[in-house]
Parts: C-alpha cells; structure tokens; sequence
C-alpha cells in the first residue's frame, strides 16, 4: 500500500505540473508569482508593450537608457544607438505603427525610433523644456502626440514629434506629471501634477481648467481612463491614495488610502473594473471591483517599489511591473485552486481555496465529472469550499474542478493507511458520492 501510495503522489505532481505547463503560454510569466529576468539592476522608470506583438516590450531605465525583450521579458538588450540622455522616464508606441516610438527623458526632450529601437533620433524643435516625465499619442491621430514636462508643463505635436508648442492656456503649473486621452473623443485629455491635482481640455489642448472637487491630494502622478466609459478615471497620487471619477473629472471620490501610490495601470480589454497600482516598498495591489476592494499581488515580488506597471494587451492576465533596481517582473494571473490536503484516509473532509476566477460571480464544483453545486466568488476572485469523503468511499484519485469560466483544477487520493482529515471551517461543505474514485493502473515497463 505504501508503494501505490506514493506512486499516487507522484502522479499527482506529474499532473498538476502539466497543468500549469499548459496553461502558462509563451510569455516568461511566473503562474501567479512575480519572476524576474533582468535587467540586471534595472531601475526601471517606464514600461511599454507592442500592441500587435506583446511579446515585445520595452523598459525606460533610469541612467540604463531604453532595454528591449522580445521574448516577453525572458531576455533583455539594450538599444541605445543614438540615445544620447539615458534617464528615460516615458514610453509611447504609436498604435497603427508600433515599430515607431518615443521615449521622454530627463534633460533630453524626445528621442525617437522608427526602427523598433534600433536608431534614435532627437525630435525637440519647439520644445523649450526638456525634462519629459510623460507622453501620450492620439490614438485616433497617431501623429498626435502630447509630452508633460517639469517647468514647460504641456507640449504638443500634430507631425509626429517634428515640431512642438506648447499648450498651457489655462495651466497653473508648469510641472505636468502625468497625462491621458479620451480613446473614444481624443480631443478630451486629462493633465496630473504636483500640488496641482488634475486639469482637462476639451479641445486638445488648447485650454485648460482645473477638475478637482473632491481631490483631497493634489500630488497626482499617474492618470487611467476606463477604455469603455471614458468618464470613468482614476487619479494616482504621491500621498497615497488612488481617487475615482465617474463623470469626466467633475467631482472624485477616494478609493482607497495608505498605498504609498506611485503608477497605475488598468485592464483595457473587456474588464476594465480591473486596475493595479504600484506602490513605493508595498509592492502591487489589484482591485477586480474599479477601487471598492484591494488585495496584494506580491508573491515572488522581491523588489516592493514599483514605479511602473504595463498590462499585456491580448492576454490581460499577464502583469509586468518596473522596480526601483530590481529591474522587470513579470507574472500571469490565472485561476486556481490549492487544497490543503494532497491525501487523506476515507472520511477526510478537504478544503479548497480559488484565486484569480471572475469576481462576484458563482463557480460551479464538480468531482470526477459529477456536478456538486455552486459557490460565489468574493469581490477579489476568490472562492473556498470543502468536500467532504465518506468512510466508504473508495480508495483513488478524485480530480476537482471549478468553473465559472475559465477553468481550474486541483486532485487528491483516498488511501486508507493516510490520516483521517477532520472539517477545520465553516465554509459551505460538499458530500463526495461514493463509488466515483479514478483508479490508477500500473502497466509493467518491457524493454526490448
């Protein structure tokens, strides 16, 4: 019994193995846990992703100059050939050419690459201030373009970066640290500064007016536009707080507070309630509920402040999140299920604990093929139920799944010289009917 026990586990791990082989992609991604491929040492100011080739992405370093991967973060090199300012603290990608981008860098203005990186080129013709801390592009108009600077405040560019003017008609601050466009009307963009709060035009730029009823911090560094109800915003500020709108900036709300805020970044594919911050030595936070709820997003993360955060765009479950020196992490956030038992003697009970499923939702639990019942899902994606065995119930392998969709599952065996496994909670309990045990046949190995 002894042996057939642990060739049971040893299953097991083959298994459960398998499955997350199968599910993790291409992408160099931890499954549900941060791992870093470099680069070594970076001190990482801004990210940004390939929108038709998400396994290419580029890192802004601070003093590094810009690191590109395209392998989805599993390997790095630099591409700095005619980078002559190395801080670069903003990335943009024109979105109908991504081989095309831009890179905002302090004391330098705006270099830029058609080549993916390969050659750089200054474009600063018009524009009087250098430090760039943020850039935007038309999405509509990719020859549009937009840099926040410290002490010239906003810039704009309709040739591509060719010349430059700028448009502070309404500004009270030349310090802009962040910058948004309305992706459905672009002409409506959003400008964060420090001690300044946020200002939006209406008409591109060319005027300005404060929208801060409600903004109780005025630090703000990070600006994010729900892609699908672009009245919906969000404010990240250096004080701590990430603050909410829902009608264009009119009045904000506070959604949360103590994160020691730095970016943002949120999910623009079909679940845009979805959004992250980055904090300075928290780590990342995710809410799944537009800012009602937080949770950490940590494990594996080993550097805690986080300057930047991209989504990948055609698989919005994969993360990556620039450090200050530990260089870029990367992680793909997909369901599933731990038990707190791999074996037990029949009569166990089990729990199973979920992570990563839709939120506020109901997951249908099945054994073996055999549906067992519903269990919600909490505001962060989470789920916990347990399962209890007969004392007649047969000895094998029972495989458990839960579905909302997507998919996860988890296994374990009955084996009757393991431990008897008493019910430890008072999560909602299902009976596990009897007679459903896979059986694991073990042929001979012949070698000819």
């Amino acid at each position: 019994m002894l042996r057939t026990t642990t060739l049971r586990k040893v299953l097991l791990i083959g298994l459960l193995t398998l499955l997350i082989a199968s599910q993790a992609g291409t992408v160099s991604a931890g499954t549900n846990i941060w791992t870093s491929n470099g680069p070594e040492g970076g001190i990482i100011r801004a990210l940004a992703i390939d929108p038709t080739t998400p396994s290419t992405l580029y890192a802004g370093t601070d003093g590094g100059g810009v690191f590109k991967s395209t392998n989805g973060g599993a390997a790095w090199s630099a591409v700095n050939s005619g980078l002559t300012n190395t801080p670069v603290y903003a990335l943009a990608i024109d979105p109908t050419t991504p081989s095309t981008l831009y890179a905002g860098t302090i004391y330098g203005g705006v270099f830029k690459s058609t080549n993916g990186g390969g050659v750089w080129s200054a474009v600063n013709f018009g524009l009087t201030s250098t430090n760039v801390d943020a850039l935007a592009i038309d999405p509509a108009t990719p020859s549009t373009l937009y840099a926040g600077t410290v002490l010239g405040g906003v810039f704009k560019s309709t040739d591509s970066g060719g010349v430059w003017s700028a448009v502070n008609n309404g500004l009270t601050s030349n310090n802009v640290n962040a910058l948004a466009i309305d992706p459905q009307n672009p002409s409506t963009l959003y400008a964060g500064g420090v001690n300044v709060g946020v200002f939006k035009s209406t008409n591109g730029g060319s005027t300005w007016s404060a929208v801060n009823s409600g903004l109780t911090d005025t630090q703000v560094f990070a600006l994010a536009i729900d892609p699908q109800n672009p009245s919906t915003l969000y404010a990240g500020t250096f004080g701590g707080s990430v603050f909410k709108s829902t009608n264009g900036g009119d009045t904000w709300s506070a959604v949360s507070t103590g994160l020691s805020f730095i970016s943002l970044s949120i999910d623009d594919s079909t679940t845009p309630s979805t959004l992250y911050t980055g904090t300075n030595g928290g780590g990342v936070f995710k809410s799944m509920n537009g800012g009602g709820n937080w949770s950490a997003l940590n494990t594996g993360l080993t550097n805690t402040s986080v300057p930047a955060l991209a989504i990948a765009p055609t698989t919005p479950s994969t993360l990556y999140a620039g450090t200050l020196g530990g260089g870029v992490f990367a992680i793909q956030q997909i369901p599933a299920l731990a038990i707190n038992y791999s074996s037990g003697a029949p009569g166990s009970y089990f729990t199973i604990t979920g992570i990563n499923f839709p939120p506020d939702d109901t997951a249908s639990i099945a054994i073996n093929g055999n549906i067992l019942g519903p269990v919600p899902t909490d505001s962060s994606g989470g789920l916990i139920f347990s399962l209890k065995t007969s004392p007649t119930a047969g000895e094998g392998l029972y495989r458990v799944t839960a579905s909302v969709p997507p998919r996860a599952m988890t296994q374990f065996t009955l084996d009757a010289e393991d431990d008897v496994h008493p019910q430890v909670g008072s999560e909602t309990v299902f009976d596990v009917p009897d007679g459903i045990a896979y059986h694991v046949v073990y042929l001979p190995l012949i070698v000819k």
